[in-house]
């Protein structure tokens, strides 16, 4: 427990008990709704093992939170303790403060006494990253996140908040793209068969081969099937997680795992949070995402997005027509002192991270 005298605020390990308040406060800090059980979901309840967080109180009020979910990360058969640094809220009225660099001290210093070995995170707001850098986090890269404008008229039109009248006439040129996608899409006789379920639904047994035998050599968490399970039950806004994966002769090949997301403006996008094949059969992976695109213009999107550090994955992806969009990940980590390993760099080439790593939605 830390006690910060100068501003008189407590700072303590937050319990279950805190979620309805904590529900408040990120109401007022973010502007959006989130409801008690999103909010417990999203922390697990702070299960010890499974999800940490350190809340801090002015008087009997929480005025700012941040969090670690912790994970095995591993490389080359090598593993470690580690925590993602997913969420950090701080009052408006506290940011001129010394609550931030309290707050993230505190979480620092105790994850050693909580096993983890690394605490790491990433971050797409460049003054928030370079905060968390000046506090002592270390710079492994920046990861641009790729897009697939799917109904590109529609999408400038809620982008600039063009007047509804534009926003309709955007219809017409955006049918003529939709039926030129239509085109280049999966020729039925590849011989791939395409399932697409909720991810509660699939055996993760027959999935994780698929979303890891091509990243076998970088940094990446370890993923089982409970873990598989619990990441994607379910999130905050309620969306399903869903897999789509390729087959052929009852083997899965490739899978995408993916959501619906609805982003400012009310841009609507499906979300690549991580995918991969097996068998060196790349022709599955790329059946599959042509797929995806089919989807999501039958689920009314108008981009998709995908957050990946493989160099692989966006050679990928760019051959399909993504582009770089204005927004970039910094990937950052901070050891903790406890153990010190070799397979922790500096180089982002050495690291596996996606969405499934940072689900920002």
């Amino acid at each position: 427990m830390t006690i910060c005298t100068a501003t008189t605020i407590l700072i303590r390990r937050a319990t279950a008990g805190d979620v309805p308040q904590i529900a408040d406060m990120m109401q007022l800090v973010s502007g959006r709704d989130h409801s008690v059980e999103a909010v417990r979901t999203m922390t697990a309840g702070f299960a010890p093992g499974r999800f940490y967080g350190w809340i801090a109180f002015g008087g009997n009020e929480p005025v700012g939170l941040t969090t670690l979910e912790p994970c095995i990360l591993e490389r080359g058969g090598t593993a470690m303790e580690a925590g993602y640094w997913r969420y950090l809220w701080v009052r408006p009225d506290q940011r001129r403060t010394p609550l931030y660099p309290r707050l993230v001290f505190t979480m620092i210093a105790e994850a050693a006494g909580l096993g983890i070995d690394l605490v790491y995170g990433a971050i797409r707001r460049p003054d928030v990253a370079a905060g968390h850098i000046a506090l002592g986090m270390q710079k492994v890269g920046e990861i641009p996140v790729l897009a697939r404008p799917l109904r590109p008229a529609r999408l400038f039109s809620k982008f600039h908040g063009l007047p509804d009248v534009l926003m309709r006439l955007s219809a017409v040129p955006d049918l003529v793209y939709g039926q030129y996608l239509s085109l280049r899409g999966p020729s039925i006789r590849s011989g791939y068969v395409i399932t697409d379920a909720a991810a509660t639904e699939v055996d993760p047994s027959a999935i994780i081969p698929t979303l890891r035998e091509m990243y076998a050599s970088e940094l990446r968490r370890r993923l089982t099937s409970e873990s598989f399970a619990d990441r994607y039950y379910s999130n905050s806004d309620g969306a399903q997680y869903r897999v789509l994966s390729v087959g052929r002769s009852g083997a899965v090949s490739a899978a995408i795992v993916y959501r619906i997301a609805v982003r400012g403006k009310g841009i609507r996008n499906l979300v690549i949070m991580e995918m991969g094949y097996r068998f060196s059969d790349q022709a599955a992976l790329k059946f599959g995402l042509l797929e995806i695109e089919k989807q999501a213009l039958r689920l009314g999107c108008e981009v998709i997005l995908s957050l990946s550090s493989s160099r692989a994955s966006h050679t990928l992806l760019r051959q399909l027509g993504y582009l770089r969009s204005n927004e970039t990940y910094i990937l950052m980590k901070k050891p903790t002192g406890r153990n010190t390993t070799a397979i922790v760099t500096e180089n982002l080439d050495d690291w596996h991270f996606t969405f499934a790593d940072h689900d920002a939605f």
